[in-house]
């Protein structure tokens, strides 16, 4: 855990794709894959597919799955698995593909299902704020059957989030345009006047021949493969080349913050509604997250114009004491509690703490006017010194070097003190950029950026009521 660098290789999205030919028309609809883009599904639709093989006595692996993806026309895991059985020889029947996938999928009286371990890729926040941005609404496009698509919007709270879903027993499937143009006239609004997101050909080959913008979006497992590689070879064989050519505008990281480029928002160039992210009566900044799913259960709450009062009980001593830093240090009020299941490690909890902290910081921020904007501080600690620069710029990147040599420090695995800056910058929306100079105590190492980054937010979310909005492009939200 030495040094982990977060970095895009994902096309950037440097201009608004175009709507009805008319770069200066935003979207009016906003269109979302379920399965890679809003669900993570390797550990469940993908390792069923695995273990129905598996169970025909087959060894299919997930670059089998991924490469029959990348190919177009894998839109069905049923059939997906079948396929995949014959392409190594082993033919079955289309039904005990069927029954197995379901039994492992749906879980049976004794045996919990796959389904129990998807999470929610995006984090609420954006969520939220995309949902605010589309005039006719988000719908979802998918090849679920749609007792499993209302099974996840309920597990993980989603449902006040879409107007409407087009799933598998509706009509033709991706690639095929009918799904698309559904989904668009079911929000009102021509094909022409949407964005469609997928993370596969399919969905893009969809978008694209109904007349609407296809985004593609690496799945987390493609985007950690591309990031962790350093020859280039994962791009030869993964998901973003084959999504370019089936037309997609532009290919975005995990989670797709950068959606917000493409969706202005709705008060723009108009009079300034209260932000619905935070206080408005007259207080302080205040945002508040509730994050429940089959691994932790969280409430967060920061008050950016506090004392620095701290209340945290994540169930994990160091990570409370790294909160701690970033409340007292940034004349921050934070309280965070936590259910987590620490029984299997410390990830899970973690990563969701530093997601519903992070959503806290972001909903507290609200249109993100009248604030500096920018911050940068070095802070030391004994040996160890450490330079964080902030930037509320509502684009999601960290640059995270910690250089860590141990493997735990106190109970908090060593690699999740990166991923927990990482999780907090995403979910913040900030680009967040930490650097430790020098140290040989990694206790230090890591308690003074946590203290760098509370003194470099304090700066950036300091109120500066001469800047309005401090962006050139008039946006920052």
């Amino acid at each position: 855990a030495a040094h982990v660098r977060l970095r895009s290789h994902v096309t950037q999205v440097h201009a608004r794709p175009t709507m009805n030919g008319h770069a200066s028309e935003p979207p009016l609809a906003l269109l979302l894959d379920m399965d890679g883009v809003i669900a993570h599904v390797g550990s469940s639709y993908r390792t069923a597919i695995v273990k129905t093989a598996e169970h025909f006595n087959v060894t299919v692996t997930q670059d089998d799955i991924s490469a029959a993806k990348a190919a177009g026309g894998a839109n069905n895991d049923w059939l997906l698995t079948q396929t995949l059985c014959a392409n190594k020889g082993v033919h079955v029947e289309f039904d005990p593909i069927k029954d197995k996938f379901e039994e492992l999928y749906q879980g049976t009286a004794t045996i919990p299902g796959l389904c129990t371990l998807e999470t929610v890729i995006p984090a609420m926040g954006v969520m939220e704020e995309l949902q605010r941005r589309c005039p006719a609404g988000i719908a979802v496009v998918t090849g679920r059957p749609r007792h499993d698509y209302d099974y996840f919007l309920k597990a993980h709270n989603l449902g006040h989030l879409f107007k409407c879903a087009v799933c598998m027993e509706d009509g033709p499937h991706k690639p095929d345009p009918w799904p698309v143009a559904s989904a668009a006239a079911q929000l009102g609004v021509k094909p022409s006047e949407c964005v469609m997101v997928g993370d596969t050909p399919d969905d893009i080959v969809a978008a694209v021949k109904a007349g609407a913008v296809g985004v593609g979006v690496l799945t987390p497992e493609e985007y950690a493969r591309k990031t962790l590689s350093a020859d280039g070879a994962v791009q030869a064989k993964g998901m973003e080349a084959p999504m370019l050519k089936a037309g997609a505008a532009v290919v975005m990281e995990p989670g797709f913050a950068k959606l917000l480029d493409m969706f202005p928002p709705t008060d723009a160039g108009g009079s300034e509604r209260p932000s619905k992210r935070a206080r408005t009566d007259g207080g302080g900044r205040v945002g508040v997250v509730s994050r429940a799913t089959k691994e932790t259960s969280i409430s967060a709450e920061v008050d950016l114009d506090g004392t620095g009062k701290i209340d945290s009980s994540t169930g994990i001593g160091f990570l409370d004491h790294m909160f701690q830093q970033l409340a007292k240090h940034g004349r921050f009020d934070i309280k965070v509690a936590c259910k987590g299941d620490l029984e299997i490690d410390d990830h899970h909890t973690a990563e969701d703490c530093a997601l519903a902290l992070g959503e806290a910081f972001d909903k507290a921020l609200g249109a993100r006017r009248g604030i500096a904007r920018f911050g940068t501080a070095m802070c030391p600690l004994d040996e160890a010194l450490s330079r964080v620069v902030v930037d509320i710029s509502s684009r999601p990147h960290a640059e995270i070097h910690l250089g860590l040599k141990r493997e735990m420090i106190g109970q908090l695995s060593a690699e999740m003190c990166t991923h927990v800056l990482q999780s907090f910058a995403q979910a913040a929306r900030i680009t967040l950029h930490v650097d430790v100079l020098r140290g040989d105590n990694d206790h230090h190492r890591v308690e003074c950026s946590f203290k760098a980054l509370a003194v470099a937010m304090r700066l950036a979310v300091a109120r500066d009521a001469g800047a309005g909005v401090p962006s050139t492009k008039g946006v920052l939200a």
